[in-house]
């Protein structure tokens, strides 16, 4: 489920309109709808739709909670899909975390063009009659401004990906309400999520100067405001995290990612949560790659664009930002199944072949990915 980027690597691919800052929910008032369909999670109450629903200039709201759980599958996403055929929305929003937005993705594809073909790999140009809107209640995934849909394939235990880049939202929301109150630890490991997709996009092997900025930009707020998450200030300064993560979003999206992400989409059958996986990982990756001289180069260059003295004070930041993080659970679960994993070569041949994993800038192997593993789990 893999569509390259080839020539699209040196543009900038679609690029949504974004609503920031206070009162951003109210920008919506702008764009004229009928019919507006909400898909979201468990992460709204009943003060929020309202608040969503005076913000639309639309006749009819419709709500219609997702009917999967963790990444969608094709069949757990059937429920929504025959809400949204039945009242016929000319606006879709989701709201949620990742796997919302991807799911979102999906049933509007299927709701427009009921007889698309997720393993279909040819198809490129979708011509939507609906608009969809997308708001993160979460940050660091990047789904919000992902070309993917990330789904899970129950028979091979594994995610895959579907993807358009008609699949990015035509406009994107961040509203910092609905970050504020989330868990602190959550929050910590969704930002490392972002850190990473700056950090192996910006050391990708495909090459986008333009995209590098905002690389740079992502890992300088970062480093910048991460306080705002352990000391809980001004929503403005949260708002400011929701930007960087989507700057990084949008790195992941035009330079693919590296082995951090090639291991830690394995992990989800082991019941880790991808930011858990992604915060083990990353460390382990970031030193096996700068072993090599164009990556450390790469590394050390990326470091000064983003304010900081050389790579080692990054790294340094990227370690002492992961430490904040409650990790016992993920390194329980790594170190219980280190022998099983380590002996299992279907899980590093899933690995080697992850889509999401091909960037990086050092040739990958088992041999490879084993050590990274040992690094991260001793």
């Amino acid at each position: 489920m893999w569509e390259p980027q080839g020539m699209y690597s040196k543009f900038l691919l679609k690029q949504p309109t974004i609503l920031f800052g206070e009162n951003a929910l109210m920008g919506l008032k702008t764009y004229a709808s009928a019919r507006v369909s909400v898909i979201f999670g468990s992460s709204i109450d009943d003060g929020y739709k309202q608040k969503l629903a005076n913000a639309l200039s639309s006749f009819e709201v419709s709500f219609v909670k997702k009917t999967w759980l963790g990444e969608p599958t094709l069949e757990t996403l059937n429920t929504t899909i025959k809400k949204i055929e039945e009242f016929q929305p000319d606006l879709i929003i989701a709201i949620g975390g990742g796997s919302v937005i991807d799911g979102a993705k999906m049933v509007r594809t299927y709701y427009e063009f009921p007889f698309f073909d997720a393993r279909e790999t040819s198809f490129s140009m979708l011509n939507w009659k609906t608009t969809f809107v997308a708001i993160p209640t979460t940050i660091g995934s990047g789904a919000e401004i992902s070309s993917a849909s990330v789904m899970y394939n129950e028979n091979e235990k594994t995610k895959e990906f579907v993807i358009s880049h008609q699949f990015i939202p035509e406009i994107i929301v961040l509203d910092a309400s609905l970050i504020e109150n989330a868990p602190k630890r959550v929050l910590l490991a969704s930002m490392v999520d972002a850190l990473s997709h700056a950090i192996e996009g910006y050391m990708s092997t495909i090459d986008n100067l333009l995209v590098d900025s905002y690389a740079e930009k992502a890992i300088q707020i970062i480093s910048q405001y991460r306080h705002v998450i352990t000391e809980g200030v001004e929503k403005e300064f949260i708002n400011k995290l929701q930007l960087a993560s989507l700057f990084a979003g949008l790195v992941q999206n035009h330079c693919i990612v590296g082995a951090t992400h090639a291991l830690a989409h394995q992990m989800s059958s082991y019941g880790l949560s991808h930011a858990g996986a992604i915060a083990l990982f990353l460390p382990a990756v970031i030193k096996k790659n700068i072993g090599s001289p164009q990556p450390k180069a790469r590394f050390d260059q990326l470091a000064k664009h983003s304010g900081f003295a050389g790579g080692s004070d990054l790294l340094s930041f990227v370690e002492d930002f992961i430490a904040e993080v409650d990790l016992t659970k993920e390194k329980d679960t790594l170190k219980k199944n280190r022998k099983n994993i380590i002996s299992d070569d279907y899980f590093f041949e899933q690995a080697l072949n992850d889509k999401g994993g091909q960037g990086n800038p050092v040739p990958m192997d088992k041999e490879f990915l084993v050590e990274v593993f040992n690094a991260a789990s001793s």
